[in-house]
């Protein structure tokens, strides 16, 4: 796998492979191609927007992940939004290599820390403990429903 910096030309490739993967097991979410691509290019668009992505053998996207520098006291915060892996290339350390290169390049931009949200119950948890994450004891993630969910 080649990891490379995100550009605008693989956003389409990186909204297929979001919507084939979170319409999965085990988030089983109704993405499609046009509203993943939405939600991608809001993040590549917003300030401070970085990502990486994966490239296999004849230039197939087997990865990405994007999310944005913020300011915070002295120095900066990188919010990961999005982190994909194929369904079939997952386990096989894509996610580890891409994560890696994004953590080789925050660290010379003044980045402190790294926080990003997930379900608690499912392999990504796992995933994100085994890069030394952990769930913040002094923040919590809160959400509220306004269209009847």
């Amino acid at each position: 796998m080649q990891p490379r910096r995100l550009e605008r030309c693989n956003l389409q490739a990186c909204a297929a492979l979001f919507a084939q993967v979170f319409s999965s097991v085990p988030w089983n979410e109704p993405w499609h191609a046009d509203g993943a691509l939405a939600r991608l290019e809001h993040f590549f668009e917003s300030p401070g927007a970085v990502g990486v992505v994966g490239l296999g053998e004849g230039e197939e996207l087997e990865g990405f992940l994007l999310g944005n520098l913020e300011p915070y006291l002295d120095g900066k915060l990188f919010y990961l939004r999005e982190m994909c892996v194929a369904t079939h290339r997952q386990g096989q350390g894509i996610g580890s290599q891409l994560y890696g290169v994004l953590e080789e390049e925050l660290a010379t931009s003044d980045v402190r820390a790294v926080y990003l949200a997930t379900g608690r119950d499912i392999p990504a948890a796992r995933f994100y403990q085994q890069l030394g994450f952990r769930c913040s004891e002094g923040m919590a993630f809160y959400a509220k429903g306004l269209m009847g969910d």
